[in-house]
């Protein structure tokens, strides 16, 4: 069992964590690493608030329809806790502003919804030398993909030779998400960016996480 204590949280005051996408995923994410204590995080997205996917974005409102979600995410984090250092990228993370944004972080979390983003964040992330957790949620099911940063580690490229290799990661638009399962997939992202945060170099464990509500069904697989 990982422990936090003491020595943890102090860990995850002086951590960076930088979240791309703030739907489903990363607001969830953000508020759950705000809670958390981590020290300073930094949230993008160039989106704006659309009522109908409330059924899954629960931090926000219909009222709030049509602002920016880093901003009104941002805002909720702050309310939360006073004590950490929120950064809003109201913008897309592109390749011209990609390495100069992630080399300021310890951990590269992708929450975003389509395959073409996860792969530009891992060859980012891969260049850059840094860990990064990918998620991806679709229908019932959803996948989180936690990468060690280091030269001769296994990448989600590795893993996923191609946009349509495993369903699951397909764009929401296609299947539609149900939002328990964004929320499952979203806790189980924090859960391993918080023990990535708090663990000894040697104690890090790259894992594949695999979930199906509708059976349901959960698979790890260490890689």
């Amino acid at each position: 069992m990982t422990v936090i204590g003491a020595a943890g949280q102090d860990r995850l005051a002086r951590a960076a964590v930088m979240i791309v996408g703030c739907g489903a995923l990363g607001g969830q994410l953000a508020m759950l690493l705000a809670g958390a204590g981590v020290g300073r995080i930094g949230i993008a997205d160039f989106d704006t608030i659309d009522i109908t996917n409330l059924q899954r974005q629960l931090f926000f409102s219909e009222a709030q329809a049509g602002k920016g979600k880093a901003a009104i995410i941002g805002e909720r984090m702050e309310a939360l806790n006073s004590e950490i250092e929120v950064e809003v990228y109201q913008e897309m993370i592109t390749q011209r502003n990609a390495e100069d944004i992630f080399s300021r972080y310890d951990l590269i979390i992708d929450a975003t919804d389509n395959p073409a983003t996860k792969y530009f964040i891992d060859s980012v992330t891969r260049r850059l030398g840094l860990p990064c957790c990918i998620g991806g949620v679709a229908g019932w099911r959803g996948q989180v993909v936690m990468l060690s940063g280091s030269g001769d580690s296994l990448r989600y490229s590795d893993i996923f030779s191609r946009p349509d290799a495993d369903p699951s990661m397909m764009p929401c638009e296609i299947e539609g998400v149900m939002g328990p399962a964004a929320s499952t997939i979203a806790s189980l992202q924090a859960a391993e960016a918080v023990k990535w945060l708090i663990a000894d170099e040697a104690d890090r464990r790259p894992v594949m996480i695999s979930v199906d509500l509708s059976a349901p069904s959960f698979n790890v697989m260490e890689l």
